[in-house]
């Protein structure tokens, strides 16, 4: 890559990470491009902020299981939790009360998705379920981009459990549902959850069980 435009690419990783302040991305604009009058520099700025703020309002949309008869247009937990896990393309949180031998073909995804180089963090009530075969392949194929934790029960409370269903990918998306991974929770059931498009919301559940971890109310499975 030639000087220059090593420094076109410095200059527009300092013009995005200052985008907000509409001040310094005028003066960066006026300093890189010195025909532009401070009246342009501005507007061109302003224009830059709207831009941004634009891309990454919040959002939120309904997502349910529900029978085969409901007819509202609304997206199904199934087709979001896929969707979700495929299109992933740098983190993947999850978490799981009860993983059933239906949410088989998700595991591979997601082994398949640590093997090229997405970093995935599951965190479940119990490794040692039921149905072992069900959570079996993420235990065999446990590596730096594929950590799996388990929920430390409360010795004077041994009701307590990890009861969260959460997804959340790439730091953008979070899907909060009261749907278990398993054939009742994403299609036999009735559940209701979220999916919100958020980095703040993201990155603040990802902080939470970073605590959690921290706080060894997970360890991670050996």
């Amino acid at each position: 890559m030639q000087n220059k435009d090593i420094s076109l690419e410095l200059f527009c990783e300092t013009l995005y990470s200052a985008i907000l302040n509409t001040e310094i991305v005028a003066e960066l604009l006026q300093r890189r491009y010195s025909s532009l009058s401070q009246s342009e520099a501005y507007e061109l700025a302003n224009m830059f902020r709207m831009s941004h703020e634009m891309e990454h309002t919040d959002s939120a949309e309904l997502v349910i299981t529900a029978p085969r008869s409901f007819s509202m247009k609304i997206k199904a937990t199934k087709d979001v939790v896929e969707s979700l896990l495929r299109n992933a393309e740098k983190k993947i949180l999850l978490t799981g009360y009860s993983i059933s031998s239906y949410f088989d073909e998700m595991i591979n995804v997601l082994v398949d998705k640590s093997q090229s180089g997405v970093f995935v963090k599951i965190f479940l009530n119990q490794a040692e379920t039921k149905d072992r075969n069900s959570v079996s392949k993420l235990m065999e194929n446990r590596s730096a981009f594929l950590k799996v934790y388990e929920y430390v029960q409360k010795e004077d409370d041994q009701m307590s459990a990890l009861h969260a269903k959460v997804i959340v990918t790439d730091d953008i998306q979070s899907l909060i549902t009261s749907a278990n991974l398993s054939y009742h929770g994403q299609k036999g059931n009735i559940e209701i959850g979220a999916l919100i498009s958020s980095s703040k919301t993201a990155k603040e559940i990802d902080e939470v069980f970073t605590y959690l971890i921290f706080k060894k109310i997970f360890q991670e499975c050996n």
